[in-house]
């Protein structure tokens, strides 16, 4: 009688496997079946740099459903990436057409114009971009796209809130050339200082710093600044502005 509780112990603890197996074989299918699995499969692929991986997976996403827009969001950051600016744009278009409000895809399609030199497409789409979720990249951008566009109150305020909340050296040195440009030249000096504080090594702040102390009269200050400056820089462009500042502060 023993054995017999123990046969039908065994049959049921293998019925039970079986059972268990079929359920993973077939919730393994679900998944290969579900669009939203092989785009987060692209995502990982992407994150460890396995792009033409990722683009696989995304080809799978989109032949499972052809109006997922966070795939076309990918696939415009993998082009973006790779410097197809054209097949960026058609991607990012996509992926907006299919979802209007979709805040990381009007970013990168305002890179991906950027890139191509249209800047004021580029601007229009930032401005959406930052409506919908003011990332601090996002702001950034559109702070940098504002000044080129010569709004320069407009690009001061984006960046001033931007730094409230995320003091960064690029944030810093942005905020000095707009001030700069402003004709407000010492509170330019400060900006510059704050950044270079944050990055000391950073060789496009520091020409600012000097060219800031320049416009608000300090050349001496400025001549000691570039002196110093000019053996350690490593950008030739750079190295050829000093040399022309100092050459101008001379005479």
């Amino acid at each position: 009688m023993k054995y017999w509780k123990l046969s039908v112990f065994l049959f049921l603890l293998f019925l039970s496997v079986n059972t268990c197996t079929t359920t993973i074989n077939q919730t393994s299918q679900d998944r290969d079946q579900d669009p939203q699995y092989q785009y987060e499969k692209a995502v990982v692929a992407y994150r460890y740099g396995l792009k033409d991986e990722a683009l696989k997976y995304l080809q799978r996403a989109l032949e499972l459903a052809p109006d997922h827009s966070p795939s076309y969001n990918l696939l415009g950051l993998i082009f973006l990436e790779k410097g197809n600016l054209s097949q960026a744009v058609g991607y990012y278009q996509k992926a907006i057409e299919l979802n209007p409000e979709f805040p990381e895809a009007l970013y990168g399609l305002g890179r991906a114009y950027e890139e191509l030199g249209e800047k004021e497409k580029a601007l229009t789409v930032y401005q959406h971009s930052y409506q919908l979720a003011p990332k601090p990249e996002v702001a950034f951008s559109l702070a940098k796209a504002l000044y080129l566009s010569q709004r320069l109150e407009e690009a001061l305020r984006i960046v001033d809130k931007l730094l409230e909340s995320q003091p960064t050296p690029g944030a810093y040195n942005l905020q000095g050339v707009i001030l700069n440009h402003l004709g407000r030249y010492g509170e330019a000096v400060e900006s510059f200082q704050q950044a270079l504080k944050l990055a000391p090594e950073d060789e496009v702040a520091a020409v600012n710093l000097g060219v800031a102390l320049v416009n608000s009269g300090a050349k001496d200050k400025a001549r000691a600044l570039f002196e110093k400056l000019l053996p350690r820089l490593k950008n030739p462009e750079l190295r050829v502005r000093v040399e022309d500042f100092l050459r101008q502060i001379k005479n």
